[in-house]
């Protein structure tokens, strides 16, 4: 196999890019040169025929360079320097003068580049050279020259430069002798505008969801997060974390940009605002944009957009030349002294370093225009996080809806225009960059006024959310999710008490098994596109319904489409009935009408269509857009929104009396968990309350969180009342057990905050310590009074010793409060038998109401919520009873108790 050949664009190209470097070795994809690296080539190579020339004018004894004749010569022009695998071009070698005692002959490289400036990339290849030449005359060149396109000479001094591009060459040269099994980690940076695999790698990191999308994102950033496990945008997000405000503010904090916060931005496609700065606005302003050519420190476009009342207007100041700079800016000068006291409003800091380096270029004092300037950018940094990967006026404005005339805009594209202007002075294009700098200034007030809406909340045109970071709650008692816990007892504690587990393991231990049952839109609904599976004559009436007679005659023949399903052994068909009737007419009074069963039929809809609706809506937790969908793709029925809620409508009528029975079954029993959620009704706050055993669910709609639903509901009960810690359920006249799991989450949550406080700690481990000796027993013997009795002496001496305790810490005397005020209702599991000491079995309730809650969360009404809780707790109890619940929606029984005896 031949080596590879490592040329000075490959060593560059891995000083900016690892990735860059591979795909020039080993890709057959060689990319689209983009237009700037192409004519900064074309320059240079231009520049180098023209130096090289004058070069032999000037030193008639330079010759073409050979390896063979490096010793014999003092000047080699075009030299093409090659050792092992690497190879490299100079320009110019120049011997250097050594002292008389010394006999190796050395020399120093010269090129000659296509910009007027020097550029790291340029004092790269000139190291590259170096460590070439070095290796070919055994001594590494102390110093090497750049020649711009000015002509001006640039000494770079090389010694420091070697030490930092060693492990560069040194990885290049283990690469030209063996393919890597996998290319360089992907890494977006500010060259990949300009590079010619920029299509191909944004593409890969839009697949990848790669960190380096985020525009601030370093490499050493990337390292760290990858060190955590984090490699996408998306599980960035996830990290994270408002802090909290300091209530004394010392200092103006530092503005910082959240790289998490900016992935949240981007995974929830919405904008948060962690500050709200206001943007003063005037009735008159300036919008600025400044074009140039930083090769050449030269402005060459000055476009300022005027916005007043009356009129807006846009002023372009264009130099042919840079002896045109300085006209252009006295005619900003000019123009903006026109206008005293009003902002000048520009987009990031090119504008306020291109006003520095004019004042002291051409002696202006610029203090009227500079006072003025009001930089965008500052108000959106750190402080609003739009759903884009960049800040920059283009990205920005592309989301919030400016748009440029030409696809291609660009900083990079702009200085195309310019160079072939220079070249051709082609009006068209002097219009492009006109064209260009004034769709920027618009895109800027685009911008302000977008800003200046956010700030008032006047943000009903933008068709994404707006979010304060305050209101991201972030490893919340409300999340569902694991929680961390500070003891392993406390954990050991919260594993038993997972829904899962109490169910299989303690509940169900010694019952016997439970009984388990064998287990174009009208144009859909046309009589045409249906065959009739069978077809019901109903019989004629023999009397009049209105005055009895018998003397009938038909008048005309009706009939009735049903679009129904049948549910067979083997699954399911579709079932298409017609309905035919006589309408009849009495001799005798003239009467006309129908027969009852007839009329009776006043839905095109069979019962077990709406069964099957029911069904997918409820115990599948599919949305009616999906079910729709379904009906019309499989059966070739198109069921329109009203349907679907008539469907729901009707069967929560129908098993009203289920619903009551539940109820009443719930009040009879010896144990009820309860617990609340919240909902939107159409904007407006309301909850759910939910009422579970270890076989019944209820779920109640209430505007409000007041305990009127629960006296209700509890009214009449002798059992225990499982909940958490809100206080409307202390009003309740009833025995109670409260949720220790959420004590213990609560104590844990506390005690990582205040882990130094030694005596709280102690009243923690102490408390964890007794419950786990209680759990131990339950894990062990279940939910057995005779078994759990034993632990009433070490909980009787544990509230002893705390409430007797002199404590001086605050977060110790609230606990010690806490533990005075519900001694009696924390162990009440211990005087009981099956009475369990959390409530999972109601939030495990609420889950099931929450997962629903997502998809249709603001779109209830009143009635309709009611509709879906009374079906959702037949669902939910024939679940807990092990009964199928679309076999009891399709049996038409009501009492869930009598269908599970069948």
């Amino acid at each position: 196999m031949i080596d590879k050949v490592i040329s000075s664009d490959v060593f560059v190209a891995y000083s900016q890019c690892p990735r860059k470097a591979f795909l020039l070795l080993f890709s057959d994809d060689r990319g689209t040169l983009h237009d700037y690296p192409r004519i900064l080539e074309e320059r240079r190579k231009v520049h180098q025929a023209e130096y090289i020339q004058a070069f032999q004018q000037v030193h008639e004894e330079a010759r073409p360079y050979n390896d063979k004749n490096l010793k014999k010569g003092e000047i080699f022009v075009e030299a093409t320097l090659k050792v092992e695998c690497l190879e490299a071009y100079c320009d110019v070698l120049t011997k250097v003068e050594q002292d008389i005692s010394s006999q190796k002959v050395t020399f120093e490289p010269t090129i000659a580049v296509g910009t007027y400036s020097i550029t790291k990339e340029q004092k790269a290849e000139l190291l590259f050279i170096g460590k070439v030449l070095g290796q070919i005359q055994k001594q590494l060149p102390t110093v090497g020259t750049i020649v711009g396109m000015d002509g001006k000479v640039h000494r770079v001094k090389l010694e420091s430069g070697y030490k930092a591009i060693t492990p560069f060459v040194k990885v290049l040269q283990e690469w030209s002798k063996q393919k890597p099994i996998e290319p360089p980690d992907l890494m977006l940076n500010k060259h990949c505008t300009s590079c010619q695999f920029r299509d191909l790698c944004r593409d890969q990191a839009l697949k990848e969801n790669n960190l380096s999308l985020l525009d601030r994102m370093t490499p050493k950033a990337v390292q760290k997060y990858n060190k955590k496990g984090i490699f996408t945008v998306l599980q960035l997000s996830y990290l994270f974390r408002p802090r909290r405000e300091r209530k004394q503010k010392t200092k103006m904090p530092v503005v910082k940009h959240s790289l998490e916060l900016q992935a949240l931005a981007i995974k929830e496609q919405k904008i948060y605002i962690q500050e709200l700065p206001k943007l003063g606005r005037k009735t008159v302003e300036i919008f600025l944009d400044i074009e140039g050519i930083p090769d050449q420190d030269f402005y060459y476009l000055i476009g300022v957009f005027v916005c007043d009342d009356e009129r807006n207007s846009y002023n372009c100041f264009w130099a042919d030349t840079v002896h045109e700079e300085e006209k252009i800016l006295r005619q900003l000068i000019e123009k903006v002294s026109e206008y005293p006291e009003v902002p000048i409003y520009h987009y990031g800091s090119y504008e306020i370093r291109a006003f520095n380096e004019l004042s002291k270029r051409y002696a202006v004092n610029l203090d009227q225009i500079t006072k003025r300037l009001v930089n965008i950018n500052s108000y959106i940094y750190g402080r609003i996080y739009f759903p884009v990967f960049s800040n920059s006026l283009k990205t920005v404005g592309a989301f919030i809806g400016a748009s440029w005339t030409s696809s291609e805009a660009s900083g990079i594209k702009s200085l195309v225009w310019r160079y072939e202007w220079e070249q051709t002075f082609d009006q068209n294009l002097k219009q492009e960059l006109s064209t260009y700098n004034r769709e920027d200034c618009l895109a800027l007030k685009h911008v302000a006024d977008v800003l200046t809406k956010i700030f008032n909340n006047d943000n009903k045109y933008l068709n994404t959310e707006i979010h304060s970071v305050s209101e991201i709650k972030i490893d919340s008692v409300y999340r569902f999710g694991n929680t961390k816990y500070a003891f392993e007892d406390l954990d050991f504690i919260n594993k038993c008490a997972y829904f899962n587990y109490q169910r299989e393991n303690i509940y169900f231990r010694d019952n016997k098994k439970k009984k388990t049952r064998s287990s174009n839109k009208r144009n859909c609904n046309s009589c045409q596109n249906h065959f009739i599976n069978k077809t019901i004559e109903i019989p004629r009436v023999l009397e009049c319904y209105k005055c009895g007679s018998s003397k009938l005659y038909r008048s005309t023949k009706k009939e009735k489409i049903v679009l129904n399903l049948k549910f067979f052994r083997g699954g399911i068909k579709k079932w298409v009935v017609k309905y035919k009737a006589d309408r009849l007419r009495c001799y005798s009074c003239y009467h006309s009408f129908l027969p009852a069963e007839f009329r009776n039929i006043t839905s095109k809809y069979g019962y077990e269509l709406y069964v099957w609706i029911v069904y997918q809506h409820i115990a599948l937790r599919q949305p009616y857009s999906k079910i729709q969908d379904c009906l019309r793709e499989v059966f070739n029925f198109y069921v329109n929104q009203s349907a679907m809620d008539r469907a729901t409508e009707k069967l929560a009528m129908y098993h009203k009396a289920t619903y009551e029975n539940i109820i009443k079954k719930l009040r009879n029993g010896n144990l009820i968990h309860a617990d609340e959620t919240h909902i939107n009704i159409k904007g407006a706050g309301a909850y759910v309350w939910v009422f579970t055993s270890l076989e019944e669910v209820i779920y109640i709609y209430s505007p409000t969180r007041e305990g009127s639903i629960l006296e209700d509901f509890i009214s009449g009960f002798n059992g225990v009342l499982v909940s958490d810690f809100y206080s409307v359920y202390d009003s309740v006249r009833c025995s109670q057990q409260k949720c220790l799991i959420h004590l213990i989450r609560d104590m844990n949550d506390d005690l990582l905050q205040n882990q130094f406080v030694n005596e709280y700690k102690e009243i923690v481990k102490e408390f964890s310590i007794l419950i786990r000796s209680i759990i131990s027993t339950v894990d062990k013997y279940g939910l057995k009074k005779r078994h759990l009795y034993k632990h009433k002496h070490q909980t009787e001496n544990f509230f002893k010793t705390i409430i007797s305790n002199q404590y001086s810490s605050e977060i110790a005397i609230k606990y010690q409060k806490k533990f005075k005020a519900y001694q009696n209702k924390l162990f009440t599991f211990l005087d009981y038998d099956g009475i369990p000491w959390n409530n999972n079995n109601a939030e495990n309730a609420v889950k099931g109401f929450a997962a629903y809650r997502k998809l249709a969360d603001g779109s209830f009404t009143e009635n309709s919520i009611k509709d879906y809780l009374i079906l959702l707790s037949v669902y939910k109890t024939c679940k807990y009873k092990e009964i199928d619940f679309l076999k009891f929606l399709l049996s038409k029984e009501t009492d869930i108790e009598k269908f599970s005896g069948c």
